[in-house]
């Protein structure tokens, strides 16, 4: 495969979240779909059919291995980026599990590492402080990858059945940026991701992720980004859209959330009636949610084709703080050229998107922009 300048090897990929975190607005008590798999098996054939390179499988209460293989039982092409904490499953019983998967997927799988924060994976059993659980992490991937390289043979020596990998490399799909997950990445990541973001804000995370790459004397697949995406024929339909974001949830549930996140952020100290934001826009964007209204379209523009919104895990990023509640919004041809700019500023060769409803943005997604991107 061809490489570009920056050593990221030449391909442009488009996925988008398969998840049971779905709805007209599910970051709104009452508008999120329940988590049966007719929902998840609509949106499953939406990417399927809409030519997506795959799927984010992402953590929720639902488990990710288990719901992508109800999902690819019913795909044939789409490829399935499974959500995995690092270290909660024995390196060669998840190595079994993927070798299965990619057996009956026909080498569907990739997996998107993650390393956690104490709350998260503590329930789990794993217990290591912030660098230590990048160690034990580059660990744990090296020996999953080389009992998955192995394969794995029937306890039953009278039946020599055997189940041998089906892809080259189980590609890993990761991020990081302080000092151990960068190290981590470089180490042992095929293909890195970060939150959408302006191009001067990536610049400075990509970089320092492709010097520890360098160091390791590897290099990346990818360098992908995390966010949303609203595309209309128009770029007024695709505002107008994105706008439901906000006024869909009410002004009420979107303060509420916040006030909850700044109590939590400060750890109690401030509330959203008493937090300052770290800069003049997200400030205006709080005193605008205080006067009990939302901010403006134009208030919300952060970069040229650039909007901070919501998401299903994100709530609109007062904080500054890198979230993936950032969304690409306007007409096809617009979109592209803003893609196109971030591939060419900071290298960004593959994207992970998602819109709600997921299906229905989805099939918007898969007319207006994967044929373009696919130029790209």
């Amino acid at each position: 495969m061809a490489t570009t300048d920056s050593g990221v090897k030449a391909r442009f990929r488009t996925l988008w979240y398969l998840t049971t975190a779905n709805g007209d607005y599910p970051w709104t008590p009452g508008r999120l779909y329940p988590p049966d798999f007719e929902h998840y098996k609509e949106l499953a054939q939406a990417i399927d059919d809409g030519g997506f390179y795959g799927a984010l499988v992402a953590t929720w209460p639902n488990d990710p291995f288990t719901s992508a293989s109800f999902a690819a039982a019913v795909t044939s092409r789409m490829r399935f980026l499974v959500a995995t904490y690092s270290g909660v499953v024995p390196p060669k019983a998840f190595a079994e599990k993927a070798l299965t998967f990619d057996r009956f997927s026909g080498g569907r799988l990739d997996i998107n590492v993650i390393n956690g924060t104490d709350d998260r994976v503590g329930p789990y059993g794993v217990k290591a402080d912030h660098d230590d659980r990048y160690t034990r992490s580059t660990e744990y991937w090296a020996e999953v990858l080389e009992h998955y390289r192995a394969g794995t043979d029937s306890n039953f020596h009278n039946s020599p059945v055997r189940i041998d990998p089906t892809q080259d490399v189980l590609d890993l799909w990761g991020t990081g940026d302080s000092p151990a997950g960068l190290t981590h990445a470089g180490a042992s990541i095929h293909n890195y991701l970060t939150m959408l973001r302006p191009a001067p804000e990536l610049a400075p995370r990509i970089e320092a992720a492709q010097s520890a790459v360098t160091a390791a004397g590897r290099e990346f697949d990818s360098i992908g980004a995390l966010g949303g995406v609203i595309v209309r024929p128009s770029a007024d339909e695709a505002l107008e859209k994105f706008y439901t974001v906000f006024t869909g949830a009410g002004v009420d549930a979107v303060r509420d959330t916040l006030d909850v996140a700044v109590k939590k952020r400060t750890n109690g100290e401030h509330s959203l009636l008493t937090y300052t934001a770290p800069d003049a826009q997200r400030q205006g964007w709080v005193d605008a949610l205080r006067a009990n209204r939302f901010p403006e379209p134009s208030e919300l523009q952060v970069d040229e084709g650039l909007y901070a919104g919501i998401t299903a895990w994100s709530p609109l990023d007062i904080f500054g703080s890198r979230s993936s509640a950032l969304y690409f919004v306007g007409d096809p041809d617009s979109i592209t050229g803003t893609v196109r700019r971030l591939k060419d500023a900071v290298g960004i060769s593959s994207l992970i998107l998602a819109g709600w409803p997921l299906a229905e943005e989805a099939r918007q997604v898969a007319e207006h922009l994967i044929p373009r991107f696919g130029e790209l």
